[in-house]
């Protein structure tokens, strides 16, 4: 602003649109670089977005804080704080609403020229309108303007407001001199913002403390000495957490434990310019220092609520840096979430930023990849995981991780059925078997093989008489000698395995034998 460095505002109902404060008002559009909409003055902000101007006001001087009107209607009606203490209705662009017609270049006037500091509207009734001014010997420092209020009939005072007005042909209809409440006597106000769990509940960084007002009381105040009274901001996930700062440190604040911060942020020796909450990840406050082209993040996600006075809680910090210039302010997009706008201090350059989330990696024992990025929840699985048929799928397969088969193939009863093993894993047949054979265990060999056939033959050694099937077939004896239970001598049909059992007894393997027989 005027002698300052600029600030950005973004638009409380239209997601593309923000303005830029220096000297003068500027509205920009963000859209998509190379859209269709793209002039030959869009300023590129990203490589996927640009910006373009709409509208410039002039009409304001010597602006010390700006502040958006925060209802849909009039919807780019501005107040703008001036050097002189004075706060006018300005706006951006051509509106046919009535009630913008009335109110564009309304003004309110203080009974004592001062500088203003700081504009806050209330966000319950959009009519209040709170200034911040300096000190000025026994006079109120915050000033509580009712926008909708007509001209007062104090001709006295009106006239001399009009006769110290800067412009000539000032229209006394336009003028407010008399405000709706008056707070802070023979004090400064630097910073305030409404309190969103009340209407009439407002915080104010004064000359030495801050301040709790409640407009239906004006003669009390609540307050806590302490030199953090820059840039009161309330957390939007939070309404009893309150971050200021003074230089380079940020004061954390409870406001239902208002002795004391609960938690004090050092920053780097350089004073800071802004602090900011962000609007769509909790907890989340970010930091610009004067001369810096850095963006400090204090994560307080995980914060605990205060229980004792020696509670201290523990933060996550981080820095990153959206452009290589030096920074003159940034604003975080309404509604993207962890977007932001950055403008340089020296030339409007501006920047559009998006900070990305530290991500958290989940490897589940089936060999899914799980990760948390923000708000999402991303899932990874191995290609070619569900199979295909086809000679692909056989491509596939062999390519898969060899956990990835084995759980497949326990989850497709892998060894219990013959015919899907031989169908789904053909490769398996030329692995160790000249004689192309697969074997998936002894119940689908003495069931389904060819040529089995079955004989009863008595339990020998059983108190009481018993027999047993037993089943026969060219499968069952290959594979009791690749067990090595029996010998390739003798062939045909009959196996007999008394010569290993025998063999096993003498070698006192009971279990084993128990489990041959």
């Amino acid at each position: 602003m005027s002698g300052s460095k600029p600030d950005i505002l973004w638009s409380p109902h239209h997601p593309d649109r923000y303005v830029i404060c220096d000297s003068e008002l500027g509205l920009y559009r963000i859209g998509p670089a190379g859209g269709a909409e793209t002039k030959a003055g869009t300023l590129p902000l990203s490589e996927e977005t640009a910006a373009t101007l709409l509208a410039i006001n002039s009409d304001t001087p010597y602006m010390k804080c700006v502040a958006w009107y925060p209802k849909h209607e009039p919807e780019c009606l501005l107040a703008v704080g001036q050097a002189n203490g004075r706060v006018v209705l300005t706006s951006l662009g051509q509106s046919h609403n009535s009630k913008c017609k009335e109110l564009m270049g309304k003004e309110f006037i203080p009974k004592h020229a001062r500088q203003c500091n700081t504009l806050a509207w209330n966000p319950h009734d959009s009519n209040w309108l709170a200034a911040g001014l300096d000190k000025h010997r026994a006079d109120f420092s915050i000033l509580i303007w009712d926008i909708s209020r007509q001209f007062s009939p104090d001709v006295s005072a009106a006239t001399e407001k009009i006769r110290l007005s800067a412009t000539a042909d000032v229209d006394s209809g336009s003028v407010v001199t008399k405000p709706l409440y008056e707070l802070g006597q023979n004090d400064a106000c630097l910073s305030l913002c409404w309190l969103p769990q009340d209407q009439k509940l407002l915080l104010a960084g004064m000359h030495r403390n801050l301040a709790i007002f409640d407009l239906r009381n004006t003669s009390q105040k609540t307050f806590v000495n302490t030199k953090a009274i820059q840039g009161v901001t309330v957390d939007p996930y939070f309404h009893d957490r309150v971050a200021s700062f003074f230089e380079g440190q940020v004061a954390i604040w409870d406001l239902r434990k208002f002795e004391k911060p609960v938690l004090t942020l050092t920053e780097q020796p350089k004073p800071l310019t802004k602090v900011a909450w962000c609007p769509t990840r909790t907890g989340l406050l970010a930091t610009l220092t004067r001369d810096s082209n850095v963006i400090r993040l204090y994560d307080m996600q995980h914060t605990p609520t205060p229980i004792g006075d020696e509670t201290e809680p523990t933060i996550i910090e981080r820095s990153v840096r959206p452009c290589d210039s030096l920074l003159g302010s940034f604003a975080w997009h309404p509604s993207a979430q962890n977007r932001m706008v950055v403008v340089s201090a020296a030339n409007r350059v501006m920047t559009d930023f998006t900070v990305f989330e530290r991500i958290s990696l989940a490897w589940s024992s089936t060999a899914s990849l799980t990760w948390a990025c923000g708000r999402h929840l991303y899932d990874c699985t191995e290609d070619g995981a569900d199979g295909g048929g086809g000679g692909g799928g056989v491509e596939s397969a062999i390519e898969k991780d060899i956990a990835t088969k084995m759980r497949q193939r326990a989850q497709s009863c892998y060894g219990h059925d013959t015919t899907q093993q031989c169908t789904e894993e053909p490769e398996l047949k030329l692995q160790g078997n000249k004689q192309a054979l697969v074997y998936s265990g002894i119940k689908d060999i003495v069931k389904v093989s060819s040529g089995t056939t079955e004989s009863r033959r008595g339990w020998i050694g059983s108190e009481r008489p018993a027999s047993a099937v037993r089943y026969h077939s060219e499968e069952r004896s290959l594979a009791l000698r690749l067990c090595g239970w029996t010998s390739r001598a003798g062939g045909g049909p009959e196996v007999d395995t008394e010569p290993f059992l025998r063999s096993l007894e003498q070698e006192r393997e009971w279990q084993r034998a128990a489990t041959a027989t």
